[in-house]
């Protein structure tokens, strides 16, 4: 009972961990969100050459020098918007870009590091977290230059990420699973699928992930539950329909074995208490921190807040052990 109990209380800490570090790293952005002020925006500092011919100006050969000024002075005056209030942490939306931040960080700290029962800081890891922090951070430098350079559109984080703090926390999820699968920073990588299934059920499992996923986002588009700025439902749905059939099997005769049964509902209430959680916030502050549903505009956001939770709380049953297929009578 001890050591079930050990591991609940293992499971909790990574949850608050993962949730605080999710909460500084958005905190951050808001800030720069509201420095810029409301009806402001930033502008990309420009310069004229020796053929007077008008030139981006740019710090450590990536970065754009910025400036603040009134929309309406950017506007008329046709300069090139980087950002206005709301790109970099997206608080309108927040309880989208927290997801992304809060999944982000408990694989970081749970499946990556083994935090809190299993923390093993050699030094492979911690190169494994310093080449993932800097990959990220390089590929979103990379890909706004490339939006700047290439793109006329203006508002350039908006039409590069939609906002910020999701080209962050997604690249973070991204390149620290690559790491991983190339064997960097963990002892051993995990498949996408079991290792016990057949080469047939893995393909199975796969094709049936993506023909899930497509109808989900179907519904969710004619319904006009999906937010049309941020066209990447579809890959979000498969990912955690993978997820799902890699914690739980694809069959559903699996899905009542050993711990699962547990593991299915505690993911199923704690997204709708989590849901229900943002709707509260959204409503307290007036919009000004929201979750994209329940709004006078409709709910567009339901679709990515259902698929990124969902997704954390899988991600969290797992950790927790009641993704097993046997009931576990002790723990670590």
């Amino acid at each position: 009972m001890i050591k079930m109990n050990k591991r609940a209380l293992n499971t909790i800490i990574a949850i608050l961990v993962s949730l605080s570090l999710a909460a500084l790293n958005l905190a951050g952005l808001f800030f720069v969100d509201n420095s810029i002020g409301k009806g402001n925006v930033q502008v990309i500092e420009t310069a004229l050459d020796i053929n007077a011919r008008e030139f981006t100006q740019w710090s450590c050969g990536i970065i754009p020098k910025l400036k603040t000024v009134p929309e309406s002075v950017a506007l008329s005056e046709n300069m090139r918007i980087w950002a206005k209030p709301g790109d970099y942490a997206g608080a309108p939306v927040m309880g989208i870009t927290f997801a992304l931040a809060a999944i982000m960080w408990f694989i970081w700290i749970s499946w990556y590091l083994g935090f809190p029962g299993k923390m093993d800081l050699v030094k492979h890891r911690l190169v494994g977290l310093l080449a993932a922090a800097v990959l990220t951070i390089g590929a979103n430098l990379a890909f706004a230059r490339m939006t700047t350079e290439f793109s006329g559109a203006n508002y350039i984080l908006s039409t590069a990420f939609g906002h910020l703090s999701i080209g962050i926390n997604a690249g973070g999820i991204w390149f620290i699973t690559l790491l991983s699968w190339l064997g960097i920073g963990q002892h051993q990588a995990r498949p996408v699928i079991p290792a016990r299934h057949m080469k047939d059920e893995k393909l199975s499992a796969l094709l049936m992930s993506l023909v899930i996923a497509f109808v989900i986002e179907t519904l969710f588009r004619r319904m006009n539950l999906a937010m049309p700025q941020l066209s990447f439902d579809f890959i979000i749905w498969a990912i955690t329909i993978i997820a799902f059939f890699n914690y739980y099997g694809y069959i559903p005769t699996k899905w009542f074995k050993g711990e699962r049964p547990f593991g299915i509902m505690f993911t199923l209430g704690c997204t709708a208490l989590t849901l229900a959680v943002w709707t509260a916030i959204q409503h307290f502050t007036d919009g000004m921190i929201g979750s994209a549903i329940l709004t006078p505009s409709g709910s567009q956001g339901l679709s990515l807040m259902l698929g990124f939770w969902l997704l954390f709380w899988l991600t969290v049953s797992n950790h927790s052990g009641k993704t097993s297929p046997i009931r576990l009578h002790s723990r670590y």
